[in-house]
């Protein structure tokens, strides 16, 4: 749903002026603004008409045709060619993500590896084998999952880009419209912060 600041900014003119123009903060509030109104819609959108797919794969696939579609969007801006007509900016972008979605599904098992990545990021042992990777991912999977699920949107985004899609922290840096410094910072406070819910929802799972 969209909030009157969002609404505000999001129209062709104001985001081409922005990215074309390197206009950092208003180019941060435009992608805070894409992910707060359009996110959760274009989701729900690929789970119904894709609904043959398992859901944890259509989820992780419509979340990743998103974010490469509002970098995208953001490229063709910033280039003076963004499309403008009489479409309005959620048609624009829905149609990059659409078709940056069938380019994931068409490849559905690479998929799917790439969406047990992030449990790497959790095993103490940097040797593990891939039977002890699968071991652990057993026993934390789920915990791993309800802690992102608590965590804030923005931040669940980034650890997505970071160690599921595995962007690198120049792009990261792109999407936010921030200094790779900042960007570094934040991908570790992130993921500081995912650890720490995983650890207390494992002690209390033990209790």
């Amino acid at each position: 749903m969209k909030n009157t600041a969002c609404d505000q900014l999001l129209n062709i003119e104001t985001i081409s002026s922005a990215f074309q123009n390197n206009k950092t903060f208003l180019s941060e509030q435009i992608v805070s603004c894409f992910y707060t109104c359009y996110q959760f819609t274009f989701i729900k959108w690929a789970k119904i008409t894709y609904q043959h797919y398992p859901s944890e794969i259509i989820e992780f696939a419509a979340n990743s045709a998103f974010t490469d579609a509002v970098l995208a969007l953001r490229e063709s801006a910033s280039r003076g060619e963004l499309y403008q007509g009489n479409a309005s900016v959620k048609t624009v972008l829905f149609q990059y993500c659409r078709y940056k979605l069938l380019g994931y599904l068409k490849d559905e098992e690479r998929l799917a590896e790439k969406n047990k990545k992030l449990i790497r990021h959790f095993s103490d042992n940097s040797n593990s084998t891939i039977d002890t990777v699968y071991e652990f991912k057993e026993r934390s999977y789920q915990s791993i999952m309800r802690a992102l699920a608590e965590m804030p949107d923005a931040d669940r985004q980034i650890i997505q880009w970071r160690h599921i899609e595995e962007k690198s922290i120049d792009e990261i840096a792109r999407l936010l419209a921030i200094k790779v410094t900042s960007a570094t910072n934040r991908i570790y406070r992130c993921m500081q912060r995912l650890r720490e819910l995983v650890e207390e929802m494992n002690k209390g799972g033990d209790t």
